[in-house]
């Protein structure tokens, strides 16, 4: 890439930044404040937890030592993939759906820099979260084996290399994704090859039977055979794990030699992207725009040829009771904009995927261990991930919402209708989908374990009530802090707004678990907890009503007199 195009395109960036912090200083200090101190709290409880887990682990005779190996393996597998999927997908965003890209195109700028210079751009965006989260992990992971003074800094050098790996093959899979989905029968073969991973999983992975629970034994082997795959030398995530291990135990030349082996793989990745998936990009670039203009004529035929009959979605939401045309029209809208862009469908196929894997495996809970304790501990976790698994959904999908109508906003804001109905048909819509998928997963998950009816119900309740509550969260934050001149969701959500409202789910989801846990563990436990179960019962339905009225109330005030 030219040096010149670099350092213009980095001057650029910097001084936008610059700004919008300066702005951001003047306004919300004390958010800023709030939103540090969660950060130093969770390096603080973060680093607490894994160092207390890692010393546990090395407690164990003979094993203990290898099972901690074993999951830092696993850990830095599971980082890799997520970072190969969440490169593709804002990676997608970037080079194919972005007016900063189209607008560097008409530039007499070389294709393959402009490619370089998103593949970057998507980089930074899908990493820096990595380098924050399992930054105490690797702090506790230091102290824990005692490693020496530079291992810290050896560490965090490994990990730039690390990060590009899987951000280079989410890139090149997507240039290959976008030119062979140009064509209609790649998109079905697509489509059917997903559908069957799905019954793959839902009929292939058998549970654990209760004799296999019972010998420990043939379980750890199990465990360790199943988790083999992370050993292999091909992977990425392997040499960083040898990397760190041998770092920690002060082999550096043995570190030193799988960080470059590291380095050497990443460079040579970009050295291809540069040369060679760079002058592809415009050829996936031109597919992606002949195939949406080809969408468009394809619908603009099949809505003359049936001029008498209306689409399925606009007859779906017209058969909706007791709601307003105006409220159907939005809420149309808004369905065919999330159906219409592969970033917002393809992240909730992702998501929605995780969740039914997770639920099937609940039939792997053996049923030797299902004592009073074990049945109070296991629903409520359940609960607690699936609240996490929704507060990740409704940050990451109803918070852009309101930033999502951009430019075009003022011409809601000038209609009949309002902004204040506006930011309620949000609210109801994103609230009703919500519901739907959680209550269904969680009464699955329910049955799964095996509980009463009564409890089934109470389940249901108790995650339909967060539903609501973070569902009003992040329409009103999405209001109270818009970002209306970017149209990628992934970056509107790692501004500040998006990032304080992960902030408040997480604190509120931590509050609300816990309190509504303790009748529950009360009875199983006999633990005499302060407050009475009708009092938490009753603080985790006023906290929820806080969470959902306030930001709201707040929203609406603001648009009120919202300048266009």
């Amino acid at each position: 890439m030219s040096f010149r195009i670099l350092r213009l395109l980095l001057w650029a960036r910097g001084v936008t930044m610059r700004a919008e912090l300066a702005a951001l200083r003047k306004k919300s200090r004390l958010m800023l404040a709030v939103l540090g101190g969660f950060c130093l709290g969770y390096l603080a409880v973060g680093y607490y937890i894994f160092h207390s887990g890692l010393l546990f682990l090395h407690r164990f005779p003979l094993v203990g030592s290898l099972l901690a190996q074993r999951l830092l393996y696993l850990i830095f597998g599971f980082f890799f993939a997520m970072l190969v999927f969440s490169n593709a997908i804002i990676g997608y965003a970037s080079l194919f759906k972005n007016r900063e890209t189209n607008f560097l195109l008409s530039l007499p700028v070389r294709t393959r820099d402009v490619y370089l210079w998103k593949l970057l751009e998507s980089l930074v965006l899908a990493s820096w979260a990595l380098l924050f989260l399992s930054a105490p992990m690797m702090a506790a992971w230091g102290r824990a084996n005692e490693a020496h003074g530079p291992f810290y800094a050896e560490v965090l050098l490994a990990f730039l290399p690390f990060v590009i790996i899987p951000g280079l093959l989410g890139s090149w899979a997507i240039l290959l994704l976008v030119r062979l989905l140009s064509t209609l029968w790649a998109k079905r073969l697509l489509f059917l090859l997903g559908v069957s991973v799905i019954l793959w999983v839902a009929f292939a992975v058998k549970p654990v039977t209760d004799i296999q629970a019972a010998q420990s034994v043939q379980v750890f082997d199990s465990l360790l055979r199943h988790t083999r795959f992370s050993l292999s030398p091909f992977l990425p995530s392997s040499w960083m794990t040898q990397s760190v291990l041998a770092w920690s135990e002060g082999l550096l030349r043995k570190g030193g030699f799988f960080f470059l082996v590291l380095l050497s793989s990443a460079l040579m990745g970009l050295l291809f992207s540069y040369e060679v998936a760079g002058n592809a990009f415009y050829g996936s670039w031109s597919a992606s725009v002949g195939s949406r203009a080809e969408r468009v004529q394809r619908r603009t035929l099949r809505v003359r040829r049936k001029t008498d009959r209306r689409p399925f979605l606009e007859a779906l939401f017209q058969l909706l009771p007791f709601v307003s045309r105006p409220v159907k029209a939005l809420a149309l809208k808004d369905t065919r904009l999330f159906s219409r862009d592969p970033t917002q469908w393809t992240q909730f196929m992702i998501f929605f995927g995780l969740l039914c894997i997770y639920v099937l495996n609940l039939r792997n809970v053996a049923l030797d261990y299902r004592s009073a304790y074990w049945e109070a501990l296991i629903s409520h976790l359940n609960l607690a991930a699936s609240t996490l698994t929704l507060s990740t959904l409704t940050t990451r999908f109803v918070f852009p919402q309101f930033s999502l109508e951009g430019r075009r906003l003022w011409i809601i804001g000038l209609s009949p209708i309002g902004m204040r109905r506006v930011l309620l048909q949000k609210f109801t819509f994103s609230c009703l989908g919500a519901m739907l998928v959680t209550v269904t997963l969680m009464t699955a998950s329910s049955m799964m374990l095996h509980l009463p009816w009564a409890r089934v119900l109470f389940f249901d309740l108790a995650i339909a009530l967060p539903a609501a509550a973070l569902c009003g969260l992040a329409v009103g934050l999405g209001a109270l802090f818009p970002n209306l001149k970017e149209d990628n969701p992934s970056k509107i959500v790692s501004g500040f707004g998006g990032t304080l409202c992960l902030v408040i789910s997480f604190v509120y989801i931590v509050l609300y678990v816990s309190l509504i846990a303790i009748p529950g563990m009360r009875l199983a436990t006999r633990v005499a907890f302060i407050i009475s179960d009708s009092t938490a019962l009753l603080l985790a339905l006023l906290l929820s009503a806080v969470l959902l009225f306030l930001p709201l109330f707040l929203a609406m005030r603001r648009v009120k007199n919202l300048e266009f």
